[in-house]
Order: C-alpha cells, then structure tokens, then sequence
C-alpha cells in the first residue's frame, strides 16, 4: 500500500458526503478522473460517468458516493436536535446502535458545516432518574452542537439537515479504520485502475460511474441504467468481515488479510455466473488470492444493473464494524482489490472483453 493511495482513501473517506448531498465527492471524483485522462459527464440526478475508452466491449465500474447519515427532525427549545435515520426510520432503533452516543458529528448546515456531538443521559443524573434501557429509540440521544434554537436557525438548520460523523481516517498497523469507507474505498480502487491502466492496454471500452443515493434503493444506479447499455458492470463495494470475538466463523468466514472478495450472491441478487468465473480466474493467473461469500444483508448497484439485463458482478474488500464510524479494512486487501481489476481490464477468459 503506498502512501499516495492511504492519502487518496483518507481524503476521500473524509468529505462529507450524506445520501442526497453527495457534490463534494462527486466534485472531487470528477476532478481525479478528468486529471486520470478520462472525460466526464453527469446525469440530471448527479451521477459521475467517465470514459476511460479502450478497445473491445463496454465494462462499467461502479462505486457509490453516498454515506450514511441522519437528518435533523426537529429543534429543540434548549437547541438540542432531534434525529432521524437517513435509510429506513422508526419509532425505536437497535439496542446495538449504542456506538452511535458520543461521536462527534457535523451538522451540514446551509451556512456551513457545524460541530456537534450526539449525546445522552449518562452517568450521575442516568443513575438517579433513569431505569435500564431495553429498547433504543430516536428519543433516547440527540445532537448537541451548543448552540441555541435561534442560532441554529439563523445558520440554515431546519428539519431535513443532513448530519454526519465527524471522524478522521487513520493507519493502525495494516489497518485503515474510518467512517465511510463504505464506498469511498471503492471509489479509490477504481480511481486506481484508471490511472494503472494505460488505454491502450484496455481490453474493454472503460467506463467508471459514481452514484448517488446507493443507500436507499439504490436510485442513481437505476436511473443511469436508463440512459446507457453496458456489456458488463462490476459493482466494486464494502464486504463483511466476520473475524471478531462473538461471531461464529459458519455465518461469516471472511476475514481481513486473506485478500478481496468475490460475492456470489447479496441480499437482492444472484450476480452473473459467467462473468464471476471469468473473475476469479483473472485472479487465479495473477496469482491473487480470493475470498468467497454469500451476503445475506447488503445489497449494491449491481442489482440495478443484472434488472436492466446487464451480466454484472460484486467483489468487495472485508470490512469489519460496517456502517459506522470506525469501519476497518485491511490495506494489503485493498492493493489486492485493486491488482486484480486491473488485470481483468487489461485481459481476460470467459468470452468477455474484447471482440
């Protein structure tokens, strides 16, 4: 792993980027793809879409710019902001979402982006006045930014604002653990195997799309189905890591350090057969070993694209703690994800590529 892609995965890992309001990743993707030789365009709902160019038939690789987030439901009268998930929203939330109380966040105001920390009843005054939690609800921790209602007001906060976590991306031996590494890890790979990859080394027509709004329902990626028709797309994403104390090795036998992942089948689809074994043997004569998996909880954008009758697949890099502020994944993984689309670019088996 060299320090110019750490740095690249650091900067883009750190921008804010909330489902919804995803310009300053995007503005920073297109820039590193223009800057890469490749030329850009964006679609009416924001979608990136760069033209690597090559010979052969049309390969997509995707990556998504949106991370997880909440947004502000209401203000309190004593400045403290009430909370709604960005995804999917309920009365109660999951006891385990606990990590949530106490991480810094930045409330994306109109004005600008404001510092805050979600916060709760602890210590002393939970002892005195409040019993043992059972349940985790929206009312249960709040945003505290220490400011009034009426300076919260005055800045542009209003019920819909965005709020993210507000946590820096660090190297922990061969770790990296930041927040949305999910997708912004692939975003870098990606960025990678343009710049890696010469065009005329390309064994496919190249193409690389950044999308809005993965995290629910995926919408830029069904959107951009519309408009263009791919030979192949391979959605590049987050994988899930079991390899931590309390999770048994039969549900989730990935682990950091073994190399990226080839995904067979998410919790939307089953990914096309030909063109996952076409993969994994561009992996077996480049001598880069894999991981397999069957996700039952995650989706990507490759299920818009296999809808729209393109042969897509999913390859990943495991990522323990998922959809929080201190995802973790394995660098050498990431060198490896990274290898491995640029030896499927250059040439490959299985009837793909160039015709």
């Amino acid at each position: 792993m060299t320090s110019a892609l750490f740095d690249l995965i650091k900067t883009l890992s750190e921008l804010p980027g909330p489902v919804g309001q995803e310009h300053a990743v995007l503005d920073y993707v297109e820039q590193a793809w223009r800057a890469a030789g490749a030329a850009t365009e964006r679609t009416a709902i924001g979608n990136v879409v760069a033209r690597g160019g090559g010979r052969g038939r049309k390969l997509l690789l995707v990556g998504h710019a949106d991370e997880l987030c909440y947004l502000v439901r209401d203000i309190a009268p004593g400045g403290f902001l009430w909370l709604a998930n960005g995804q999917g929203w309920e009365r109660s939330t999951s006891v385990r979402n606990w990590f949530t109380v106490g991480q810094r966040v930045q409330v994306l105001a109109r004005s600008s982006a404001l510092p805050g920390v979600i916060a709760a009843v602890t210590g002393h005054i939970a002892t005195l006045t409040l019993g043992e939690p059972h349940e985790l609800t929206w009312n249960d921790f709040w945003v505290d930014t220490g400011l009034s209602r009426q300076e919260l007001l005055e800045r542009g906060v209003t019920p819909g604002t965005r709020v993210v976590w507000d946590a820096a991306t660090i190297q922990l031996g061969s770790h990296v653990v930041g927040k949305a590494l999910d997708d912004r890890v692939p975003l870098a790979v990606i960025t990678e195997v343009l710049r890696r990859v010469p065009r005329e080394e390309r064994a496919w027509d190249l193409t690389l799309a950044c999308t809005v709004q993965e995290e629910v329902e995926v919408i830029g990626a069904s959107a951009l189905v519309t408009l263009e028709r791919f030979d192949a797309a391979i959605a590049v994403e987050i994988g899930l890591a079991g390899d931590m104390p309390g999770v048994d090795e039969r549900a989730m036998p990935v682990r950091l350090g073994a190399g990226p992942v080839l995904v067979h089948k998410d919790a939307l689809v089953h990914y096309d057969y030909a063109l996952t074994r076409a993969l994994e043997q561009v992996a077996a004569d480049a001598g880069i070993a894999l991981q397999h998996a069957v996700f039952g909880s995650i989706g990507s954008d490759g299920v818009a694209f296999m809808r729209a009758d393109v042969p897509s697949a999913l390859v990943a890099f495991p990522t323990r703690y998922t959809h929080s502020p201190f995802e973790t994944g394995h660098l050498g993984d990431i060198e490896a994800l990274i290898t491995w689309l640029c030896a499927f670019v250059r040439g490959h088996p299985g009837g793909y590529g160039a015709q």
